[in-house]
């Protein structure tokens, strides 16, 4: 079986990194498996960069930022339109795989119609909200559910205000799909349920199938090699805090841990604690509500990046909406017991008091609490059992498997 995956990139983004290891955990399973992309990063000779004449694309940008000027808005999160011809649709034609393997398809990688005019059939990994909703990627935790609601004039959001660019996406996206057969595949319980309740999704085929992780290279290692690797105290309890744009992103909730900081000096020593951050722009080391704070900088080596989670005692990640997290995957298949709010995949990946601690969203007082019942149950019995979990989850020929068990079925419907 031949699957083109499609993606915007193939690393340096949360879904691009599962596209990528997605293709190569099929490619390790013997499938002809090749990944196409606006943006290549990799070596991998099956990474296929897709030709983007600037004569097209630079009027599309131009275009889509004057639309998304009509509109203001208090969501931060990326957004996007895919309103406007790509050709991406007749590459992946020319190319001719057996299925088609879409994921993160933002910022006109695909455009909407397009998307209809692919010849084989379309199975897309939903990365995030966008495909059942208007541009938005993620909604805020405030917003009203317009996806399951229908896109109306007296559910808009406050923080908006001029056009109503959701409202409109969103209608055209049930135009234009009214009668596509793609089929729908989430990594978490949490986004197949949402798209379960959405205008656009809930009379099509959902299936829930977790990102496949790399167990050999994110496994867990030796603490105090890991901590000399970063020049990290041996002597002293370490919080990481890991992500893409760590502390710029504010969907993933740097900000709360900082609040849940303020209060950790009162369950915890702060001679004897310290936090590291990675995936920040600097490297250096500062102090946060008395806790010593090291700076690891962006690191995109995976063998450094395992690593660093090995170096800690435990990971905190206070996102305020995911799917399912790469950092908490990589972390937990590294043995690392993880923290975080009880929202979106975090509770496939984190079992509350028995692998992690599950707060109660955005509230920094139980965020702190939690973090101080980890590191009083840290140790080798804990870090088998947060290993045995995640290896259970994201076992890359388990998740192959019910990929390939997917497309036969839904290829046999087909004819």
């Amino acid at each position: 079986m031949r699957v083109l995956h499609l993606c915007y990139t193939d690393g340096r983004s949360g879904a691009g990194i599962g596209a990528f290891r997605l293709h190569q955990a099929m490619v390790r399973h013997g499938v002809d498996s090749w990944l196409v992309v606006a943006h290549k990063f990799t070596k991998d000779k099956r990474v296929v960069r897709m030709p983007r004449p600037q004569w097209r694309f630079r009027p599309i940008t131009r275009l889509n930022s004057a639309i998304f000027h009509t509109q203001t808005s208090g969501n931060p999160v990326y957004k996007s339109l895919n309103i406007f011809p790509t050709g991406t649709a007749a590459f992946l034609n020319r190319l001719g795989g057996d299925v088609i393997q879409m994921h993160w398809v933002g910022n006109h990688t695909i455009s909407i119609g397009e998307i209809t005019r692919l010849k084989a059939p379309v199975f897309w990994k939903l990365p995030d909200m966008w495909a059942f909703s208007g541009t938005e990627h993620y909604m805020l935790p405030t917003d009203p559910p317009r996806f399951e609601e229908g896109y109306r004039r007296d559910n808009r959001p406050r923080h908006e205000t001029g056009i109503d660019l959701n409202a409109w996406l969103w209608r055209y996206k049930k135009w234009r799909w009214r009668n596509a057969s793609f089929s729908i595949v989430c990594p978490s319980r949490w986004l197949a349920d949402c798209a379960r309740r959405s205008v656009l999704f809930r009379h099509r085929d959902i299936t829930w199938i977790p990102n496949p992780i790399d167990l050999s290279l994110y496994r867990p290692m030796p603490k105090d090699e890991a901590r000399a690797a970063f020049e990290l105290p041996r002597d002293r309890r370490l919080i990481l805090f890991a992500s893409l744009n760590a502390t710029a992103d504010p969907r993933k909730g740097y900000h709360h841990l900082m609040a849940a900081i303020g209060r950790l000096a009162d369950l915890v020593d702060p001679n004897a604690t310290d936090l590291v951050v990675l995936g920040d722009d600097a490297r250096q080391t500062t102090t946060m509500g008395g806790f010593t704070v090291h700076s690891l900088g962006k690191i995109f080596d995976e063998e450094r990046i395992a690593r660093a989670y090995n170096a800690a005692d435990l990971f905190v990640l206070p996102t305020e909406a995911d799917n399912l997290p790469n950092s908490v995957k990589e972390a937990t298949a590294c043995g690392i017991p993880c923290v975080g709010f009880d929202v979106g995949g975090m509770p496939d990946m984190v079992a509350h008091k028995e692998t992690g601690y599950l707060a109660r969203p955005y509230d920094a007082e139980e965020l702190a609490a939690g973090i101080a019942w980890v590191l009083e149950r840290t140790g080798a019995e804990l870090s088998a059992k947060v290993r045995a979990r995640a290896a259970a989850l994201h076992d890359p020929g388990r998740c192959v498997e019910r990929y390939l068990d997917l497309y036969r079925r839904a290829c046999g419907r087909q004819g």
